[in-house]
């Protein structure tokens, strides 16, 4: 199974409750299809940088994932035929690219643990006081 990423722009009409159900059938068939939801990211209502149907926002969120490619042909055929999912991508995550993100979160945590150690901020100097007599 390989790991993707879909980042999906939906209709800034849809209410809370629908922009719920399109991510649920969305998980829906990456399940069915025997993968698995890694992670969720709403971004939420942004501006567009060009119009799109007369509109200057826009709904976005970010499915990574583990799936067949089956599948994604399938999720993508679906959003294609949907009139209130303006614009998608899907990017297939390479291994190279995963092992690079790994290594940049271990060593982000790492620098996190160290700063955690030293006791939070680095220690301030006392303000030193001049006092000029003129």
């Amino acid at each position: 199974m390989r790991q993707y990423e879909t980042m999906v722009l939906l209709s800034p009409e849809l209410t809370d409750e629908a922009v719920d159900e399109k991510i649920a059938g969305f998980e829906k068939k990456v399940t069915e299809g025997g993968g698995e939801v890694l992670n969720v990211d709403r971004w939420g209502k942004k501006r567009l940088a060009y119009p799109i149907n007369r509109q200057r926002h826009g709904i976005y969120f970010i499915v990574t994932y583990h799936s067949e490619p089956e599948v994604v042909a399938d999720i993508e055929r679906d959003m294609r035929i949907d009139e209130e999912t303006w614009r998608y991508m899907t990017v297939r995550m390479d291994e190279a690219l995963l092992r690079k993100l790994e290594k940049n979160a271990k060593s982000a945590a790492a620098r996190e643990r160290e700063g955690d150690s030293e006791g939070g901020d680095s220690p301030r100097r006392p303000a030193t006081a001049s006092s000029s007599d003129s």
